[in-house]
């Protein structure tokens, strides 16, 4: 009779033993999920920030007397990035990352810097006077 019991005793540890191991399965399975997830945000909140400063400047250069206000975040997800912006691009490298767009301006400068030239967080405002879009800020930019 005893016999019987320790069988029936061994053959719960191995189905909690199982158990466990597809629990511990299931957790790494999801935190790599979620890991790949914060990637991907991070990708594409670098895009959306490289889009979104091209399309304010060709906003400002088709609109004769256009003045905007923006920002731009000091990191994104955490990590550094570099804004740079030429006479015919906006880049943004972000953890071996980049992300370029077109854009149509031929005369643009940053305070009196002619393109090309980097951007990084901060507080700016873009104006387009006498065929010129400027672009200066209104904060400290430490880069």
């Amino acid at each position: 009779m005893s016999g019987g019991k320790a069988q029936v005793g061994i053959e719960f540890m191995i189905c909690i033993i199982f158990l466990i191991m597809i629990v511990v399965l299931l957790t790494v399975y999801s935190a790599s999920k979620q890991n790949e997830e914060t990637s991907i945000e991070a990708k594409l909140g670098s895009e959306k920030l490289c889009w979104q400063v091209s399309n304010i400047i060709n906003t400002a250069m088709y609109a004769k007397g256009y003045y905007s206000e923006f920002s731009l975040p000091a990191t994104i997800d955490g990590s550094a990035y570099n804004l740079s912006i030429t006479n015919g691009t906006v880049m943004v490298d972000y953890n071996g990352h980049s992300c370029i767009y077109q854009i149509t301006v031929t005369n643009i400068s940053f305070r009196s810097q002619l393109a090309p030239f980097s951007l990084c967080g901060g507080d700016f405002y873009i104006n387009n006077t006498q065929d010129r879009v400027v672009i200066g800020n209104r904060s400290v930019v430490g880069c």
